[in-house]
């Protein structure tokens, strides 16, 4: 009983030691977490992507709020101009409307949990979820395909250029 008194001892100490070493070390991590967390948020209130169409921007399907930044750049024409402006508010309502059903499902998701609820009800809020974030994200991306399809392959390449750099406006693109 002697020697496993100390071995207990030391488990409980070492154990206690690395919890409040853990706890310590992940606050920083957990911040900022926490901080990224609450930007998605508030740009899902706002009807914006946060990054949610960047495989499409990347790949030379820009998206109509950084075509119009670039306008005189671009060379944009008065029809492409009224297009695009066009083009960003439907986007913007309609990611409005998808971010606000997302925000509340992810709010019933916590309520949930916190009824303690069944797990397959748990499950279908996460799949809801994830099918509404899914279906927010199809706003960017189809936003940024019709897009695309109001510019000249110039155009294109121009804002490539201008958002990414040399290396990949220079690579072949199809329209």
């Amino acid at each position: 009983m002697t020697r496993i008194a100390p071995v207990i001892l030391l488990v409980l100490v070492g154990g206690s030691f690395g919890a409040a070493q853990h706890r310590h070390s992940s606050q920083p991590a957990q911040a900022s977490h926490h901080a990224f967390l609450e930007m998605e948020r508030q740009a899902i209130e706002r009807g914006e992507g946060f990054g949610m169409a960047m495989p499409a921007d990347r790949s030379g399907y820009p998206g109509p709020k950084h075509v119009l930044e670039l306008k005189e750049e671009l060379k944009l024409t008065l029809e492409q101009v009224a297009a695009m402006e066009k083009l960003f508010a439907e986007m913007k309502q309609k990611a409005l409307d998808r971010g606000r059903e997302l925000l509340n499902a992810e709010q019933r998701l916590e309520q949930l949990f916190a009824e303690g609820r069944s797990e397959d009800e748990l499950r279908e809020e996460t799949y809801r979820i994830a099918s509404l974030r899914a279906e927010l994200r199809w706003v960017h991306l189809r936003t940024h395909l019709a897009t695309r399809r109001l510019l000249t392959p110039q155009q294109v390449e121009a804002y490539t250029r201008i958002r990414h750099g040399a290396a990949a406006a220079s690579q072949p693109r199809s329209q």
